[in-house]
Parts: structure tokens; C-alpha cells; sequence
């Protein structure tokens, strides 16, 4: 049992060493790989909670910052971290903590898009940004707020 419990304990640092996981991600992760140990994998995931090796509230906080710069919006955000199964207030609270604006960010996807889209027609060049915009996760009042 406890060389079973070390082989999951290896595989989880060797995991969490190679990018950062959430606690949700690093359990399923363990339990693809030794199905039949959830015990044995629910231990090794809250001593590495107790010892700091995970921590959601941290990585909640750092896959926002990173998230964030890729100009998506708030719907696309939530749909991303809710995959990682991190907690919505946490990524609410991390938004706020690194002053983060869907507004801001929609224009910045705005401009770049628009500086590469070839089409004359202006009625046609609003749909394609505005379906750009909706595929990148933005809301439909920020999306006609910047557009407009």
C-alpha cells in the first residue's frame, strides 16, 4: 500500500512540476492512471494541499492573470476555468484582484481583428467582428458597445 501511495505521490509531483494543476485536474489526472487507488489518490491530494503543493486559490489566481491576456471575455473565462473545476467565487475574486475589464478586452480583440479582416462591405465586416467577438466569449452589450 505504501509503494503504491509513493507511486502516486511521484506522479503527482512529476505532474504538478511540469505545469501548475488545479486540485480538480491533478485528481482526475490520478485517477486515469490508477483507477482503482481513489483513497489512496484523495490522500496524496490533500497532503499535497496541507504541504502547499496545490492550492487553488493560487492557481485560480494565476490562470486568470495568464487567461486574461488572451482578450477573451467573461463567458469564455468561465467555460476554461469550470474545465480546471475551479470555484466561480474564486475566479470572480481573482477578476476583481488583477482589475480585469471584458470591455477593455473585447476592444483590444476588436482592434486587432479589424485590422486584419480584407472585407469592403462595412454590413458584412460587422458580422464577421461581431461573430469573432461571440466566439471569443464577450457578451452581446459589451460586443455592441464596442462595435457600436
Amino acid at each position: 500500500m505504501e509503494k503504491i501511495y509513493n507511486k502516486i505521490w511521484g506522479t503527482a509531483l512529476k505532474k504538478i512540476s511540469i505545469r501548475p494543476m488545479s486540485i480538480f485536474e491533478i485528481t482526475k489526472k490520478l485517477e486515469e492512471k490508477f483507477p482503482d487507488e481513489e483513497d489512496l489518490i484523495k490522500k496524496v491530494v490533500e497532503e499535497m494541499e496541507r504541504v502547499f503543493l496545490l492550492n487553488d486559490k493560487q492557481f485560480t489566481e494565476k490562470y486568470i492573470d495568464y487567461i486574461t491576456q488572451k482578450n477573451i471575455g467573461r463567458i469564455k473565462i468561465m467555460v476554461e476555468t469550470r474545465k480546471k473545476g475551479l470555484n466561480s467565487d474564486l475566479v470572480e475574486d481573482a477578476l476583481i484582484n488583477i482589475k480585469w475589464s471584458e470591455e477593455e478586452s473585447c476592444k483590444r480583440a476588436f482592434e486587432i481583428k479589424n485590422n486584419s479582416i480584407k472585407e469592403e462591405d462595412s454590413r458584412k465586416r460587422k458580422q464577421k467582428l461581431i461573430n469573432f467577438l461571440l466566439s471569443r466569449g464577450f457578451s452581446n452589450s459589451v460586443i455592441y458597445k464596442i462595435i457600436n
